[in-house]
């Protein structure tokens, strides 16, 4: 009965010492009731919470694979310090730790579908494309009807650079979904231009914009990638573009422009492209911040001083 009591006053001011951020006192609380508690994983959970919150992630990991290999063996595969691992290795970008764990939980796991994608989506992270295909092949043979998993299968074949079945997934994935066409084809030309295929890229954006016309977002899209292709005046007529079916967003869509032609070290232009946005709305101090530390970068000390004044004048600083 003391025990008992004693474990609901220590967990109780182990709570306590969570919410107050004091860490190191709730992580000896908790060491020990699971010596007052033995196998009692909840308290295993919340010392490994104690530790990841602390920033003691090594000792938190440790914590979190004891209660993995527990999971492991139950009929049932709960996941829930699987989840807490991979959100770990994720935040650190340790994708190979999240294959390694993803390979444990399918193997005895193999049919389900949550396992395997994240699998899939972690190996094209980790540069294990090959794996990443033969997942995601599975994943469409048991699934034939979803057209994400086509895409998904598509994203591993770029990687692959395998651009002949990349293209026949993503248009597998139209066939099944032909209403969303524009959708998956903006995806295609995302992930080709991630990947540094800006031609593919621009080819796909236009098969969307031919879909969906109207949709200014990938008019703004396809600019990005001509500017990455060195085509700085088509990228400025498919902004403007962009800007005249949605001329609400004129501020936004020239200041991204100037974003990625900065990005792309197109400075000069970028400083006129931000001036253009600051004629949009003068009123956005963002703008301005954005437009005085790139002409900071180019020695430009007269024009930062205009800046600066106008929006002081604007009562923005």
């Amino acid at each position: 009965m003391t025990d008992r009591t004693n474990s609901k006053e220590f967990y109780d001011l182990a709570d306590q010492y969570m919410k107050e951020k004091r860490y190191d006192e709730a992580i000896e609380l908790y060491k020990k009731l699971i010596e007052m508690n033995p196998g009692d994983d909840s308290l295993v959970f919340s010392l490994a919470w104690a530790y990841r919150d602390s920033g003691k992630k090594s000792e938190a990991i440790t914590c979190f694979e004891q209660l993995f290999e527990k999971e492991l063996k139950r009929k049932v595969f709960t996941g829930f310090a699987f989840d807490e691992m991979v959100r770990i290795f994720r935040e650190e970008g340790n994708y190979k730790k999240v294959v390694e764990l993803c390979e444990k939980a399918v193997a005895v796991q193999p049919a389900d579908p949550a396992l395997l994608t994240t699998l899939g989506s972690s190996c094209i992270k980790a540069g294990s494309v090959e794996r990443a295909i033969e997942v995601f092949e599975l994943l469409t043979r048991m699934e034939p009807d979803s057209p994400t998993l086509f895409c998904l299968l598509g994203e591993a074949c770029v990687a692959a650079g395998n651009f002949d079945r990349a293209d026949e997934a993503y248009e597998r994935a139209i066939n099944i979904e032909p209403t969303e066409a524009h959708t998956f084809y903006n995806k295609q030309g995302n992930v080709y231009e991630q990947a540094g295929y800006y031609d593919r890229a621009e080819n796909a954006l236009q098969k969307a914009i031919a879909h969906q016309p109207n949709k200014s977002l990938y008019h703004s899209i396809r600019g990005d990638i001509l500017v990455k292709q060195g085509k700085l005046d088509e990228a400025q007529k498919a902004y403007e573009h962009a800007i005249r079916l949605d001329p609400r967003f004129e501020g936004a869509y020239y200041n991204r422009l100037a974003h990625t032609l900065a990005q792309e070290n197109h400075r000069l232009r970028a400083i006129e492209t931000y001036e253009k946005a600051i004629n949009a709305d003068q009123n956005n101090l963002y703008y301005y911040k954005a437009l005085i530390e790139l002409c900071t970068v180019e020695g430009l000390d007269k024009k930062v001083r205009e800046l600066y004044e106008k929006a002081k004048s604007l009562k923005l600083v």
